[in-house]
C-alpha cells in the first residue's frame, strides 16, 4: 500500500471512529414528576387489584421498571385524596415531553375511568364514557382494555398528553379509584458528538492532509 493509501485509510478510520452511534430506542414511561395542565407535578399512586399492574411490557421493549400509575394527587385505590365524579369534563391533563428520531412510535395507555390520547395535539383516540369497571372498552383499566399505538413520528421534539376523567360516581378511593399509566418506545435521536471529539477528529484529519501534500 503506497503512502497516499495509508493516510486516506487513516482519515476513513478516524471519521469512523467519531460518527455518533445511534441507540435503539427511548423509555416514555409514567414516572412520577410529568408536568399536568393544574400546576403540580405528577405522583404515584396505589392501582387498584383489578387494574393492569405497574411495570407493564413496552411494546417491543423489556418491562419498564419506572412506568408506574400516576395522578395530579393520591387519587389511587386507598390512598389519601379522592377525586369525585366530573363526567365528561377533563379533570387534569398530563404532559409527557420526548425527543426522538425519525421512525416508529410504540405505545400502551391505560387509564381509571378513560383518557383522551394526543400526540403534538393531533387526538389518537378519545375518552370511552360508559362504566363498567373503568370504561369498559379502550381505553380503561384493565390489562385487555390498554389502547395500543404504532405510528410514524418524525426526528425532533415530540409531545404526549393525556386528559384524565372521572366518571364514576363512588364515594371515596376504594370504591372510586383515579389514575394514568402509560409505556412506549421511540426511535432514540442520533448521539450528538462532544466538543472534544470534533475538536480532535479535525485535527487528525488536517495532520493527515498535511502528510499527504507533503509526499506529493
Amino acid at each position: 500500500m503506497n503512502t497516499f493509501h495509508r493516510f486516506s485509510s487513516l482519515a476513513l478510520a478516524l471519521t469512523v471512529l467519531f460518527v455518533p452511534a445511534i441507540s435503539a430506542t427511548t423509555i416514555l414511561n409514567s414516572a412520577p414528576g410529568l408536568a399536568t395542565s393544574l400546576g403540580p407535578l405528577t405522583v404515584a399512586v396505589t392501582p387498584h387489584p383489578s387494574w393492569q399492574p405497574n411495570f407493564p411490557v413496552n411494546p417491543g421493549d423489556p418491562s419498564d421498571a419506572s412506568a408506574v400509575w400516576i395522578s395530579y394527587k393520591l387519587s389511587g385505590y386507598g390512598d389519601s385524596q379522592f377525586q369525585p365524579f366530573n363526567g365528561t369534563t377533563p379533570v387534569v391533563s398530563v404532559f409527557k415531553d420526548f425527543t426522538s428520531g425519525a421512525g416508529q412510535l410504540f405505545l400502551k395507555v391505560w387509564a381509571d375511568d378513560t383518557a383522551d390520547v394526543y400526540l403534538d395535539g393531533t387526538l389518537l383516540k378519545a375518552a370511552v364514557f360508559t362504566q363498567n369497571t373503568c370504561s369498559g372498552q379502550v381505553i380503561g383499566c384493565l390489562p385487555q382494555h390498554g389502547g395500543n399505538f404504532v405510528l410514524p413520528v418524525t426526528a425532533g421534539s415530540h409531545q404526549l398528553k393525556f386528559n384524565m376523567y372521572q366518571v364514576g360516581t363512588g364515594g371515596n378511593t376504594t370504591s372510586n379509584p383515579m389514575g394514568l399509566l402509560f409505556t412506549g418506545t421511540a426511535p432514540d435521536a442520533p448521539a450528538v458528538p462532544e466538543p472534544a471529539s470534533v475538536a480532535l477528529m479535525g485535527a487528525g484529519l488536517v495532520a493527515v492532509g498535511i502528510m499527504v501534500r507533503r509526499k506529493s
